[in-house]
């Protein structure tokens, strides 16, 4: 009989600034241009010129912002992806615990009395909570291309929502887990009058905190899992049947885990 209090979870991966930089990305719907190396996003919009007709808008580039605003290139339409300020948040500081309890990776199956289990087994702590909040800014010519941008980008980030980071394991692992957090909109501003002294052009910009988590300092361990020796003889010649191939029998105590949970 397998102890179903040994093990829980499932490895989880690490998540970091880039994740949350390319989860961001993602969820604005931009598409990756293979031949010029560049991401945009798709749209459909049609603005009548004078004296030329209508002007079709088939795309607007997708860009991370660099700090120094000399080096930004303002093709338009454009959606930039800025990470402003990374904050601790002690509010969801919670009590300590770990996110999962799996069998390390070459770890014998044991046998001690009814409980079935492995003689390591890899962990890892809880990952502490940060608070990451990016400004989307969007750029065009036409000020009614940028309120559709603005628009499409309140659509995809609604006031209150979820976004979706895939987390990626460590060196030598190639698991990938994907993780749901929170976000919240905290406002939009109208950037217009902040663009440039001899190039105005309209711009807003929606700002959102996700109430994310990076992993940082909490990598996984290996924890013994009992007391005692093995042997490849049951004690007392008692045989226990959920014994795997190449499992061994221990005379000693499993060892016993405690996690403090708060209501």
């Amino acid at each position: 009989m397998v102890n179903k209090f040994t093990q829980f979870g499932m490895r989880n991966g690490h998540v970091g600034l880039l994740d949350y930089d390319m989860a961001v990305l993602r969820q604005t719907g931009a598409v990756l241009d293979m031949e010029q190396g560049q991401w945009y996003l798709p749209i459909s919009f049609f603005v009548e010129e004078p004296g030329k007709g209508p002007l079709a808008i088939e795309r607007a580039q997708v860009v991370y912002k660099r700090p120094e605003p000399t080096q930004v290139q303002h093709i338009v339409p454009q959606i930039a992806l800025i990470r402003d300020d990374i904050d601790f948040d002690e509010r969801r500081l919670y009590s300590p615990t770990v996110q999962y309890r799996v069998p390390s990776p070459g770890a014998t199956p044991i046998s001690i009395g009814d409980c079935l289990g492995f003689n390591h087994y890899e962990t890892k702590d809880k990952e502490q909570p940060w608070n990451l909040t990016y400004s989307i800014e969007v750029w065009a010519r036409y000020k009614v291309v940028a309120q559709f941008l603005l628009q499409k980008m309140m659509a995809l980030f609604p006031p209150r929502g979820t976004l979706k980071v895939l987390a990626t394991e460590e060196a030598g692992r190639n698991v990938e887990c994907e993780r749901t957090y929170l976000f919240l909109v905290k406002g939009v501003a109208d950037l217009t009058e902040v663009n440039s002294m001899v190039e105005r052009i309209p711009g807003y910009s929606l700002t959102i905190q996700v109430e994310g988590e990076l992993t940082a300092d909490r990598v996984p361990y290996n924890v013994s899992a009992f007391t005692g020796t093995t042997s490849t003889t049951p004690p007392d010649g008692i045989t226990n049947p959920d014994l795997p191939a190449g499992g061994l029998y221990g005379n000693g105590l499993t060892n016993i885990r405690s996690t403090l949970i708060e209501d």
